[in-house]
Order: C-alpha cells, then structure tokens, then sequence
C-alpha cells in the first residue's frame, strides 16, 4: 500500500481531518461515520471503475470531495436550505491512490476508527455489551479494508502513466 503524508488524520474524540494536500485541510465530526462510509464508497468505486463521492460534516458546512479515474473534486458548502459553494478545489490524487492512502490511514489507527463514536455503538451493532459491539464494528472495518486492500492490488495496473481509461 502507499504511504506518506496521511489524507485522513488520527481520530480525535470524534472528529479527524481530511487533508488531500498539505494546503488543504477539512474538519470533519462523528456525524459521518468517516471510516465505515468512506470504506464502502471506494469498494464500490473499484469494483465498478466509476466514479464515487465521500462526504462529511464539519459543523458548520460540510465537504464533498468526488473521486473521479484520474483526479479529486474537492467542494464544500455552507448548510443554509440553499447552500452556497464556498470553495472547490481540484486534486491532483487518481483514483487508486486515493483508495491506497485511505486504507493505510485507516488501517494505520484501526482502533481509533473502531472508537469513532463511542456513544453510537450499541445503536449500530445488535449487540448485547459494549465489548462485543466493538468487535463487531473492528471485525466490519477490517473486512472492508481486506477488501479494498484486494481491489487495490487488482487494479493498480489500470491506473500508470500509460493507461487511458475510457
């Protein structure tokens, strides 16, 4: 998997940081549950090449960053009924490489992302104590990062210099 500088930050309490670049950088909180959706949204973009959006609140606002086969489109809008675009931002990170440093990043703080929201756990997982919930959500977590580790791995080939996707 690719390494260097992380794209989603440590959880803290709740809340990480989405940083696609050094000068970009995005607050988001424990409404989205950044982990799980974000997992679910690149699965889906590798499996079918297409392009996929992951989202997040960051109280006020919230960003949108679109992940198409060569770039990132970064938005975030303002939480009026008709929200503004207070900025977009074009990212020059492929789609594989997005997926790449969104499995190191996670799979880096896995326990941490097991304790995004503590408070919500017994709500999501039907389990009957808290230890078990957060297993249930660790073994989730990390079978969705298996799983993009091996989307990754299968389609590293179709994203180099050569490769014209159509």
């Amino acid at each position: 998997m690719m390494k260097g500088a992380a794209m989603l930050t440590k959880p803290d309490a709740g809340w990480t940081y989405f940083q696609p670049t050094p000068n970009i950088s995005y607050r988001l909180s424990y409404l989205t549950d950044v982990a799980n959706d974000w997992l679910v949204q690149a699965i889906h973009g590798l499996k079918t090449l297409d392009v996929f959006s992951v989202h997040g609140f960051s109280e006020p606002g919230r960003m949108i960053c679109t992940v198409s086969y060569w770039s990132c489109y970064v938005i975030f809008e303002g939480e009026e009924p008709r929200p503004s675009c207070d900025s977009v931002d074009h990212i020059h990170i492929n789609m594989i490489e997005f997926c790449e440093k969104l499995h190191a990043d996670i799979a880096d703080n896995l326990e941490d992302w097991v304790h995004w929201d503590d408070d919500g756990i017994l709500e999501t997982f039907d389990a009957g104590t808290e230890e078990e919930a957060f297993a249930m959500r660790r073994n989730s977590l990390q079978e969705k990062l298996d799983e993009l580790a091996a989307l990754i791995r299968e389609n590293k080939e179709d994203f180099d210099a050569e490769t014209y996707f159509l």
